[in-house]
């Protein structure tokens, strides 16, 4: 009797460990892939600035579209890329892919650092955001390339200027929660294509962005596709542009119920909480004239 027992409890020992260490090496293994790559040396491409150092950062404090702004601050690795792309010399690049994946990057790592320098918790569109009357997006702060600029600079003035490529909208992450969720990885230069065409596809098949409203009879749109709609004038306007993109049948009819007349088009309210993995207050949806997903050019 004695020995069956110690044969049982023998038995349930070893089951009981299994069932520990097994889930155990689960969760081991899990984190393992979810841990971002060792941190890069940095080295330079022909611009003066190491998009993997950009590309590490995203993978370490990204996640589901929100940024640990913290732990961003905390890494002498962004101070880097910032001095990066204050020195870069964008002429040095060849082609305009790997200049549009510079600007893309540049803008948003700057986004970043003004909201943990401006010590943003809420949102951009804040008083607080404010520095001396000047909203968020109108600071003369950052440098790039040897010049000091604002974001709208940047976006207005050098992107949306410079090049014809409407899909930047879907990769310009301007720290709110109704941007487009920022990309988890760096944009580089030959694979820009390829990075853009997947943030578009993300963005037209996000409810967030694109959807049917039966109440209202009518496709709701993202008012960054209001906002810029002209930028997409030359490649066949923001219907069309979305019907080749959305995946549900059932909304692509209703896009193409639009053109007919049968429906109209309306925008939801744009909400500007931080995109914060800890953001602490609401922000609201509020409307407002200028800045980075706002109305260009008012």
């Amino acid at each position: 009797m004695e020995a069956k027992r110690q044969n049982y409890y023998g038995a349930f020992f070893w089951l009981s460990l299994i069932a520990f260490i097994v889930p155990l090496v689960v969760a081991v293994q899990a984190f393992r892939v979810a841990l971002p790559a060792t941190k890069p040396t940095p080295a330079p491409d022909a611009s003066g600035v190491d998009h993997a150092l950009w590309d590490y950062l995203l993978k370490a404090y990204v996640a589901n579209g929100l940024i640990d702004y913290e732990g961003m601050a905390r890494d002498y690795l962004f101070r880097t890329y910032l001095a990066q792309l204050g020195a870069c010399d964008v002429g040095k690049l060849e082609t305009d892919a790997e200049k549009i994946a510079l600007l893309c990057n540049a803008y948003n790592a700057f986004v970043v650092d003004g909201v943990i320098t401006q010590k943003v918790t809420g949102s951009v569109m804040d008083e607080a955001a404010a520095v001396d009357g000047t909203g968020f997006f109108d600071q003369k702060r950052h440098i790039f390339g040897g010049e000091t600029m604002s974001l709208n600079h940047l976006e207005h003035q050098v992107i949306r200027e410079d090049f014809d490529e409407p899909r930047i909208h879907v990769a310009l992450v301007c720290a709110a929660k109704s941007c487009p969720a920022i990309r988890p990885e760096a944009f580089v230069g030959e694979r820009l294509d390829a990075q853009l065409a997947d943030q578009a596809r993300l963005f037209a098949n996000s409810p967030r962005y694109v959807a049917y409203d039966p109440e209202k009879q009518a496709v709701l749109l993202s008012p960054i596709l209001d906002w810029y709609g002209e930028d997409w004038e030359n490649h066949g306007g923001v219907l069309p542009w979305l019907a080749e993109r959305v995946e549900d049948a059932a909304l692509r009819e209703a896009i193409a119920r639009v053109a007919k007349g049968e429906l109209k088009v309306a925008y939801s309210e744009y909400d500007w909480a931080l995109n914060s993995q800890a953001t602490r207050g609401t922000g609201g949806a509020r409307k407002v004239e200028f800045g980075s997903g706002s109305i260009p050019n008012e």
